[in-house]
Order: structure tokens, then sequence, then C-alpha cells
């Protein structure tokens, strides 16, 4: 059998900083192996599987009323991330004499967190490979969303002649919720395990939920900056890819295990300024992400109608 190739691609994101092109050229190198992942997931199929079924020509339907695609379908799934997330910027204005401007920058530290959601979806009957009809390449289309909390957390330095050092401690707990139409392809097998790859572009609500940002240098204990709204909530653009294995425990119902790589797209939030009977008085504070990845890897249960 000729092992078909499909290549993914992800959109081009405006990019943040050189950090982000490179994360991005080595997300094409992972999108380029998923094409190979049909092929090594019909040996996954025959492994698992085993030829259970004997003499195909013998066992099979006739071909006029087999069917091997699921129509509509509906699933719902959970899992764990981890963040590969571009630069943290903090800007704003400290009112004392003369003002101090602020524009305080950092790599955002890799973080972990988890994720659960729920898709529904139609599958086509698509493309026979071969004489047995249970070999098919099936498409669908499917639209998914999922509620995601992550944490953005940094070291941000703001170089100043006015002081040695100027460092901020930044951390802001996420609650993250993504809207995304997928395309996505399975290799329909005589086994009861279907590999498949998928992808698509959508949208994230990204919002952050009680922010800090606590300055360590020169310190200052118990003031977070952010005090007055520690909340800010933005859109941004969000693209997916993604790979798998289906699992048929009946005609109808079945078990999913998926990897999928998220990203969103450039951010920017304002919060809250600095209000303490202790301290100089400052403008709002505005926040600014670059593009954030996440590598997330769920398992889910469905049900074909």
């Amino acid at each position: 059998m000729t092992r078909c190739r499909f290549p993914l691609t992800t959109p081009t994101m405006n990019t943040f900083s050189s950090l982000t092109l490179q994360k991005w050229a080595a997300g094409r190198v992972v999108l380029r192996y998923l094409a190979t992942f049909l092929g090594v997931g019909s040996l996954v199929s025959v492994a698992w599987g085993g030829d259970t079924t004997g003499n195909f020509k013998e066992t099979k339907a006739p071909e006029e009323v087999y069917t091997n695609n699921r129509g509509f379908y509906a699933g719902v799934f959970a899992g764990g991330a981890v963040s590969d997330n571009d630069e943290i910027v903090q800007s704003g204005t400290a009112f004392l004499i003369p003002p101090l401007d602020v524009r305080a920058t950092g790599a955002a530290k890799s973080n972990t967190g988890f994720m659960v959601g729920l898709n529904v979806g139609y599958e086509w009957p698509g493309w026979r490979l071969g004489g047995d009809p249970r070999w098919a390449l099936l498409p669908a289309l499917e639209f998914e969303g999922y509620y995601l909390s992550a944490d953005q957390t940094g070291f941000l330095n703001n170089p100043t002649p006015r002081l040695p050092e100027h460092l901020f401690d930044f951390r802001a707990p996420m609650d993250i919720g993504v809207l995304m139409p997928n395309l996505v392809l399975t290799l329909h097998t005589p086994y009861r395990v279907h590999p498949y790859i998928g992808g698509g572009v959508g949208a994230a609500i990204v919002s952050n939920v009680g922010a800090t940002s606590f300055q360590l240098a020169p310190p200052e204990p118990g003031i977070n900056h952010f005090n007055s709204n520690p909340n800010a909530s933005d859109w941004g653009f969000a693209a997916t890819a993604r790979a798998g294995l289906r699992f048929d425990i009946t005609r109808h119902l079945y078990f999913f295990v998926e990897y999928k790589f998220l990203t969103i797209g450039t951010t920017d939030y304002t919060f809250g300024s600095t209000v303490y009977p202790t301290h100089a008085p400052t403008s709002p504070w505005s926040v600014h992400y670059g593009d954030m990845f996440e590598h997330m890897g769920v398992g889910g249960i469905g049900f074909a109608f």
C-alpha cells in the first residue's frame, strides 16, 4: 500500500521577538513529522488489533451496505498542558519627581496547566484504499471548545540610569477559553484503532485573574503594582495542530488519546494603577504578552450517532 503524505502547516504569526521565529521553525519541524503519523498509526492498528477478522473477502459486509464513517459525533476530553511562551512587557509611569518611565521586559517561564472541553463534528465516507472498504481516509469537520487553566510568570527588568536595578516578579493566573473549527483526517482500518491528524484556526479569550507585580529590586515588600485592578482580558488569534488515535469500544462508542499543539497570538492588557499610601502613585499598567504556545496531551470519550 502506498503511504499517503498530507503536509500540515499552521499560519505564520506576527512575531514579537526573534524567539518567536525560532519556536515557529521548531513547530514546523514537528508538523512535518505529523504527515507520517497516519502510516505509523496504521502499523499500531495492526499490532494492537491483530488480524482477528480472518479472511477479509469472507468476513466483510457487501460494499453497497458497508459504512465506516461516524456521521455526526460528539465527545468530551480533558488533559494537561505545558507552556512555552514569548516575552512579557510591563510598562507604565511612576509619578515621582521627576516621573519614572517603566518598560520592564523578561522571558516567560514554562508552566503547567490543565484543560477540559468538548467537540461536535461530522465525518464523511471519504475515500477507500484498495478493495477492502474498511481501509479508508475519512474527512471530518469538527468544532471544539475548551477551557485551559495556565499561568504566565516571569522576572521583568527595567533598565534605567536612575536605579542600579529595577526588577519585577510578574505572576498572572490565566483562564483561557478556546473556540476552534478543525479539519480532521482519519485513517480507518479493519481493526479497533484508527489514527488521525487535524488542524484549524479560531480564537481564544485570555483572562488574567488576580495578577501581581511585586518589585524585587529595590525591594518593596507587600506592594502589588496592580492592586487597584488585578484583572484584565483580551482576545487573540489561535491556531492548532493535532494528532491522535481513536479506539472503538462499540459501533457507536469510542475513546481517544491525542497530542494537541495550540498557539495564541499576541495580546495586550491594562491593569490598575498602584494605590498605596506609602507608594508613589502610578499610571495604569500596560502588559503585553508575546505569542503563547501550549503543548497538550488529552484523552476523551465520544459517541457516534
